[in-house]
């Protein structure tokens, strides 16, 4: 066999073996339940749309975002990692 058609033996191989490679999915992961995208959905506007019904003292509301927002939103709500919660509106310069 000459060197040309080992090469097209080898490249006709090669594109059979990486079509069938790509068809097949990996198969990681789902799609998301609605009902699993709701109980991650927990933005809070900034007058309070979205917060669940009820009440409670400026001191529960402490201890609740110090169990829930302290980690991303930081100290009295000035940001790092994620975007302050207070501070005003930045302009769009920056």
């Amino acid at each position: 066999m000459c060197m040309h058609s080992l090469f097209l033996v080898a490249a006709s191989t090669l594109a059979v073996v990486s079509s069938a490679a790509l068809a097949q999915s990996p198969n990681l992961g789902r799609v998301a339940a609605p009902e699993e995208i709701a109980s991650w959905d927990i933005s809070i506007g900034p007058i309070g749309a979205g917060l669940p019904p009820g009440n409670g003292t400026p001191k529960q509301g402490e201890a609740v975002y110090i169990a829930k927002c302290f980690a991303c939103h930081g100290e009295k709500g000035a940001g790092k990692p994620n975007d302050a919660l207070v501070g005003g509106a930045r302009d769009a310069c920056g």
